[in-house]
């Protein structure tokens, strides 16, 4: 699979470093932390996350509308094309949820942050939530902490998206 890179302009830098501290700050007023899945702190979980909404909304384009939130998102960064989705940004080769229930989406998009250019993001691939309960299995991450992830070679490329939303929509009205 062929990862898309994105680089972020510097004002979309910007407004991602706006949010994440928003967001960490409101968190640390009212002492919630992110759930551990991973070593990084909870200011580069949110940056990193909300990097990976503008590449995605970009990409796709829709709107980065973000909202500032405490106990995640609900599930749903966006709606595309009377879908949802989640977008996930992690540092290793897997599209990672605190546990397997917690894919409540259409479908879940990975992302991950260069290590070396602060302003690129990867869009690695997809998953339906049909596929992500077949092919997720437990993943330790980090010692101790069991998470649930599907590699990153088992998701779809990016620009089959919009094919298997049609053709799902097509199958749909046939049946």
């Amino acid at each position: 699979m062929k990862d898309v890179a994105i680089t972020l302009s510097g004002a979309e830098v910007y407004a991602a470093k706006a949010v994440a501290l928003q967001i960490q700050l409101a968190k640390e007023k009212t002492h919630v932390v992110n759930k551990r899945i991973c070593s990084r702190d909870d200011l580069r979980i949110n940056l990193d996350g909300q990097m990976a909404e503008i590449a995605v909304s970009r990409y796709l384009g829709l709107d980065y509308n973000p909202k500032i939130h405490l106990h995640g998102d609900g599930g749903v960064d966006f709606n595309y094309r009377d879908n949802t989705l989640q977008v996930k940004s992690t540092q290793t080769n897997y599209l990672l949820f605190p546990k397997r229930e917690a894919m409540t989406c259409d479908f879940a998009i990975l992302c991950t942050p260069s290590r070396d250019k602060h302003n690129l993001v990867f869009i690695r691939g997809w998953i339906d939530q049909e596929d992500w309960f077949q092919d997720s299995r437990d993943v330790e991450r980090i010692p101790g902490v069991i998470s649930c992830g599907v590699e990153a070679q088992k998701l779809y490329h990016i620009d089959e998206l919009d094919i298997y939303i049609t053709c799902k929509k097509q199958k749909t009205k046939k049946d």
